[in-house]
């Protein structure tokens, strides 16, 4: 099999993975309808020990099809699952439990979907026998690693994090605090302190020390990397005659192996980082991933067992690199170049060395299994990304497909006006060409975006005091694109209202998120655009209370005056390395658990919007 043969079965491959997706979707009809598939729901539903009604039957549907927890989360916690009288702990444990069982209900289920896509594609040889075993191979380890991911949830989330929270009354700078004066975060390179950890704190002795996954998960890491060994060892009796990589798997196979081996804490980052320098050498359309980054874990960003295989699936052709670059470079005019020199040497290599791939998300695992990603860039490691790059995914196709079978949801209808509602649904349904336009400008600039005002010790310099620096991060990358657009309105002059449109609605549909910490750098981000949005008058909250979309050249023009004035002052704040949480607070303040708008226009919208979001939650639009 030669390589466009390869190439060309690759597209069937996720041709039937989009198929097998769609009749996912199909689960929706029997929310209401007492026919056809409903059997599935109502399976999920006896699993887990929950009632079967209209509610009930949808947090089941958006949990098997889109890998959403929140709306049965929502319902756990308006439907409290035990009599009273009961202690927290007591409910907050029967929460869980069910929320661990409808993990392993779903896993099953899209286990079984894609051993599917394995029979079909071995059935058809349409792949080599070593990209066979490649697809063979990462479901036996990545089945593994799905027994990994509940009891590392609820070591490090469920419990560490809840007693650190009970200690210091859940203020989260004493928590942070206190992990820094007791040692309690990993170290990178150079003996300095990590941006994330490898690890779990354990309590022994009355005091927490910081242990390897290998002592902690004992089992589930034994279970891995003896399902490594015998990947690595069957790769090995096949060649790789279409992309010559079988070195490449095969090293970077075995550095996880010797990552999840490591005990000794302070060497985890570096030995981490040698899985990503192994991985960036694999450039071929099988992209097998790892654990990359680090949102469940909000204190000490341990990184979760994240895994699947991507492949490259190029529905469209990006055309974006150059005029972020164009802009970075117009930016950097702006400012001293000789007192930066070494961040904006730094981001300029990082932007001209990415390998991007537009693809699909076929084998999903482990923490994959709650949610999927619209788009992706790492390694998060900025030594091996000054040596090496970064790589950055974007999955259009997926997102898109995912967006056209969701119901309409009427928090939409009561939350914006009706022509601001119809422009959206008409962008997702009307023209996939300018779906896909507005999403390479929106979600694969972001990504680009986030490789840029950076040196490698920013994130640890910004992080120190205030410990939020993921929290302005995704703000500079959606805003590095729209400020690029905003500049080079030539390159797409008729999509200025159609982009604002969708960035409108996922801000507003942002607020959802408040309560779900691993979303939090995303909530964030919207009360920041929020405010934006609001002081430029390009949206308002009109007499009926909804989000009204006031699009002309005045309110355009102020909103690029808005937009670039708070960028310039975001990227006074990198540059100059200043802790994130200056930035943050001009903006946000955080009260008892949740952070909450400091305009108080902005704050009285997204009260009102998420104290509608939680009544109406499950309320699909008649």
């Amino acid at each position: 099999m030669d390589k466009i043969e390869l190439e060309n079965n690759i597209k069937e491959v996720i041709e039937l993975y989009n198929n097998l997706q769609n009749n996912l979707h199909n689960l929706l009809d029997w929310v209401k309808d007492d026919c056809g598939q409903r059997v599935l729901l109502d399976d999920f539903l006896d699993y887990i020990w929950l009632e079967k009604n209209e509610e009930t039957r949808y947090a089941a549907y958006a949990r098997i099809t889109n890998l959403n927890e929140r709306p049965l989360t929502l319902y756990l916690e308006q439907n409290p699952p035990l009599s009273p009288p009961y202690e927290w702990d007591e409910l907050f444990q029967e929460k869980v439990r069910i929320l661990d069982l409808a993990y392993k209900f779903v896993c099953d289920f899209h286990s079984e979907m894609q051993a599917v896509i394995i029979t079909v594609i071995e059935e058809k040889w349409l792949l080599t026998p070593f990209y066979l075993e490649i697809f063979k191979w990462v479901a036996n380890v990545w089945l593994a690693f799905n027994e990994l991911f509940i009891p590392w949830k609820n070591h490090i989330v469920n419990w560490i994090n809840r007693e650190l929270e009970k200690k210091f009354d859940n203020d989260s700078n004493d928590i942070m605090d206190y992990l820094n004066k007791n040692n309690l975060f990993d170290l990178g390179h150079n003996g300095e302190l990590a941006d994330r950890s490898y690890t779990a704190l354990v309590y022994e002795d009355w005091k927490y020390i910081s242990t390897s996954y290998r002592e902690v998960f004992i089992n589930e890491v034994q279970e891995i990397v003896s399902e490594i060994e015998l990947f690595v060892e069957n790769l090995a009796k096949l060649e790789d005659e279409v992309y010559y990589s079988k070195n490449d798997y095969i090293n970077y196979l075995n550095s996880i192996k010797e990552a999840l081996l490591e005990t000794n804490t302070n060497e985890l980052v570096n030995k981490w980082s040698n899985v990503d320098e192994y991985w960036m050498q694999i450039k071929t359309p099988f992209q097998i991933g790892h654990p990359l980054e680090y949102y469940e874990d909000e204190y000490r960003k341990a990184v979760a067992p994240e895994w699947d295989l991507r492949l490259q699936n190029t529905v469209y052709e990006s055309d974006i690199q150059a005029s972020i670059l164009n802009m970075f470079e117009t930016f950097c005019l702006e400012f001293d170049k000789d007192n930066y020199k070494s961040i904006f040497e730094f981001s300029r290599s990082n932007l001209n060395r990415v390998q991007f791939y537009l693809s699909s998300p076929v084998l999903y695992y482990s923490s994959k299994m709650t949610w999927l990603f619209s788009a992706q860039v790492v390694p998060n490691d900025e030594v091996v990304s000054k040596m090496y790059g970064k790589k950055i995914f974007a999955f259009p196709e997926m997102v898109l497909k995912n967006k056209r079978n969701s119901p309409y949801m009427e928090i939409d209808n009561i939350i914006f006006d009706e022509n601001l509602l119809e422009k959206y649904r008409e962008l997702l349904h009307w023209n996939e060409e300018v779906f896909y336009k507005i999403y390479d400008i929106l979600t694969i600039g972001h990504e680009y975006w986030h490789n840029l005002w950076l040196d490698t010790d920013t994130q640890n310099i910004m992080n120190k005091k205030t410990w939020v620096f993921k929290k302005i991060e995704e703000f500079k990358a959606t805003t590095g694109w729209l400020v690029t657009f905003f500049y080079n309105e030539n390159l797409a002059p008729d999509l200025k209202e159609s982009l604002l449109v969708e960035h409108i609605y996922r801000c507003v549909s942002l607020i959802k998120y408040k309560e779900v910490n691993e979303v939090e750098p995303y909530y964030c981000e919207a009360l920041i655009h929020l405010d934006i949005l609001f002081e430029s008058w390009i949206i308002f909250v009109n007499s009926d209370e909804k989000i009204e979309f006031k699009f002309n050249d005045e309110t355009y023009e102020k909103l690029k005056e808005v937009y670039i004035r708070h960028y310039k002052k975001l990227i006074n704040i990198y540059i100059n390395k200043i802790d994130a949480g200056e930035f943050l607070k001009t903006y946000t303040i955080k009260e008892q658990w949740y952070y909450l708008p400091l305009n108080s226009i902005v704050r009285h919208f997204v009260e009102y919007y998420y104290d509608t979001y939680k009544d109406i939650w499950n309320e699909i639009e008649v």
